[in-house]
């Protein structure tokens, strides 16, 4: 591998990281299309090099949300849990099968596009009907916030999310950022956050199956993964001092981004 594929690999790496880091997502969408069309990998080396990946950037990003105080670990370990079960299905279903995602992919890609625009009808409600959107967020504590009302509700998102985690070599945060915040109504600060913890966790498991039944390419997902750490540790830095209001309609065009990548 020569120099200049090194440098677009490391400077990839950096600036996925940071998009990843600030939307909550794993990055893989980016990853994978990376791998694919510029350096012209087959898509199943790409997916499991792409999840590989994602284990180490989002563990940058995780650790220094942690420090931040910006998610709580059993809140993470629960959530991941669902979303370990889903991508253990995955691994059980699709592992023997030669599958060909498209399909997949367009109703992925669906749900994702109807995440994004529902996330932006709710930031510019809760904007007119609350203008004052420090109130609820300096209110707001990860110790005493009831998530369980709402689970039963999210708990088949955290398990799509892990369940396509592992099919797409894709972080599963597309799914996971929305339903912390408009399920279980976490301010978009700490569902970014909280969604990189899944992330990670969930990507440990992924990490270790791919790397027994699938063929991650390493010298490449090192480079794009030390990049991935610099730009998750920078993204969790602007996160924090982003305005509410501007990280969901941020969040939101990268959800929407992200559908119509995958559409086409």
């Amino acid at each position: 591998m020569d120099i200049v594929a090194i440098i677009i690999l490391l400077i990839a790496g950096f600036l996925f990281g940071i998009i990843s880091s600030i939307a909550g997502i794993g990055g893989g969408v980016f990853f994978v299309s990376l791998m694919v069309l510029i350096f012209i990998i087959p898509i199943n080396i790409a997916i499991d090099t792409s999840i590989f990946i994602i284990l180490i950037s989002s563990g940058a990003g995780f650790f220094t949300y942690f420090k931040e105080e910006r998610l709580h670990i059993k809140q993470v370990i629960i959530f991941s849990s669902f979303s370990i079960l889903g991508s253990i299905t995955s691994t059980l279903i699709f592992t023997p099968l030669n599958l060909d995602s498209t399909i997949l992919k367009i109703i992925f890609a669906t749900a994702i596009l109807l995440s994004g625009l529902n996330m932006i009808y709710k930031a510019i409600k809760s904007r007119k009907l609350n203008p004052d959107i420090k109130e609820y967020e300096n209110n707001f504590s990860l110790h005493s916030h009831d998530y369980k009302k709402n689970l039963k509700k999210s708990i088949p998102l955290f398990f799509l999310a892990g369940f396509f985690a592992n099919l797409l070599g894709i972080g599963g945060g597309i799914i996971n950022t929305p339903a912390l915040h408009i399920i279980l109504q976490y301010p978009i600060h700490n569902a970014t956050a909280i969604s990189t913890g899944m992330i990670f966790v969930t990507a440990i498991y992924n990490t270790i199956v791919k790397s027994i039944l699938g063929q991650i390419n390493y010298l490449i997902g090192i480079l794009i993964g030390v990049g991935g750490i610099l730009g998750s540790i920078v993204g969790a830095k602007i996160s924090g001092k982003m305005p509410k209001s501007y990280l969901k309609f941020f969040v939101a065009m990268i959800l929407i981004f992200l559908a119509i990548r995958m559409y086409f």
